[in-house]
């Protein structure tokens, strides 16, 4: 039986954050319900054909079948935005019973919605848990109401601890919180306070990223004109060696580059699937998959998706597709593994490419070992593995660039 991890994007927000360089959209309310039903139509067509011995993403899809293939099953569904917590859950339903008609759900299947602390209600909450949502991942992104008020949040940190006991309330036992650090303004005494207070929660999970900023966001503009200090690299490594020390005290397991979890049935399956260089298949405008031998995306105006859907048409970019060459596989399944703990297993380079890491890329290795960015390992069933040093972590950049083709 084939086992899907499938992403359904949803682009809507009631704001943009500062920082903010997804592909999301504000004050389209409006388009909330065609949007839903354009949505199930892509899931549709696309989940029917699957069933096909020669099914082809970049070509035109066949007419769906209403009937469930037992040959596919959902592993992991992740809600990403934008803010999936925004549509009312009787839409989110609809999106899962029509994935239902053409997948089976196993008991196991984790089933994620991103949600900001400000689109939440008990109720809201009662009908996410009951349609079967066993995930939740909160941006909290920190709880100095400062800061917040500099990334454009509509939250303040009350209101995010509040709707973090809203959902244990109605008996959520995995949720994860977002954090951004190296803020502009932000200390490392801020930091830590945010910090503490997160792990005093005790959420199952923890994501940690460093703020990056792209120059056509609000904030890229404020950091242009200097209107807001620029990110402190120093600082911000000082950061991260502070997450390190304290989430390890606090009994977090870290498990990739950014992300920790209290044990290791808590990491997130959705997002290993993608650092394990496994298929995936997103849904919604803007929404990459890698599957059936290709990388591709779809257009991202959620109109123009609507419009296409509708009409019958195709929504994928078909000339932006790439094939999944030996070469991009390579360096995907490479680089992906080193942002993981557990790390790369040898083995597995040989026996997919046929030659050793070493053979693909001479004395690259030995070179990131000697400078102490890379470290090699045996695991418990005595493989050879190999994974970044703390160091390595803090300078992943210039480890990953030397596996670039």
């Amino acid at each position: 039986m084939s086992r899907l991890s499938l992403y359904l994007h949803i682009p809507f927000c009631k704001t943009r954050c500062s920082y903010c360089d997804f592909n999301t959209y504000t004050n389209l309310d409006q388009l909330y319900g065609r949007y839903t039903n354009a949505l199930c139509t892509e899931i549709e067509r696309t989940l029917s054909a699957l069933t096909s011995e020669n099914y082809q993403p970049l070509k035109p899809l066949p007419a769906r079948s209403d009937s469930i293939n037992p040959r596919l099953s959902v592993a992991t569904l992740f809600f990403g935005g934008g803010t999936p917590s925004l549509l009312p859950p009787v839409l989110l339903e609809k999106v899962m019973q029509t994935i239902a008609r053409y997948a089976l759900f196993a008991p196991k299947t984790e089933i994620t919605v991103e949600a900001n602390p400000g689109t939440l209600s008990l109720e809201k909450l009662r009908l996410l848990r009951d349609m079967g949502i066993n995930r939740l991942s909160f941006g909290v992104q920190t709880f100095d109401d400062d800061l917040l008020r500099t990334l454009g949040r509509l939250h303040n940190g009350a209101g995010a601890i509040e709707a973090y006991n809203l959902a244990r309330r109605v008996g959520f036992d995995n949720l994860n919180l977002d954090f951004i650090y190296g803020l502009p303004n932000q200390s490392l005494a801020a930091w830590r306070i945010s910090l503490e207070r997160a792990v005093s929660l005790r959420p199952e999970h923890l994501s940690l990223y460093a703020l990056t900023v792209e120059e056509q966001t609000a904030m890229g503009r404020a950091l242009a004109r200097g209107s807001l200090p620029s990110p402190n690299d120093d600082l911000m490594a000082d950061m991260y060696l502070l997450a390190l020390e304290l989430l390890d005290k606090a009994g977090y397991v870290q498990y990739e580059i950014s992300n920790w979890a209290l044990s290791e049935k808590f990491a997130c399956r959705h997002n290993l699937v993608y650092w394990r260089n496994e298929p995936y298949i997103g849904f919604g405008p803007g929404a990459h998959s890698s599957f059936a031998g290709y990388r591709y995306a779809v257009l991202k105006d959620p109109q123009q998706y609507i419009r296409r859907l509708e009409e019958g048409k195709s929504v994928i970019e078909v000339e932006e597709a790439e094939p999944i060459t030996p070469e991009l596989k390579l360096t995907d399944t490479v680089i992906l593994a080193l942002r993981l703990n557990e790390g790369l297993e040898l083995a597995r380079i040989e026996r997919e490419f046929g030659l050793s890491l070493e053979q693909l890329f001479p004395g690259v290795v030995e070179n990131l070992v000697r400078l102490g960015l890379l470290e090699e390992f045996r695991d418990e069933a005595h493989e050879s593995r190999l994974r970044l040093t703390v160091r390595g972590r803090l300078l992943s950049n210039e480890v990953f660039i030397r596996f670039l083709p």
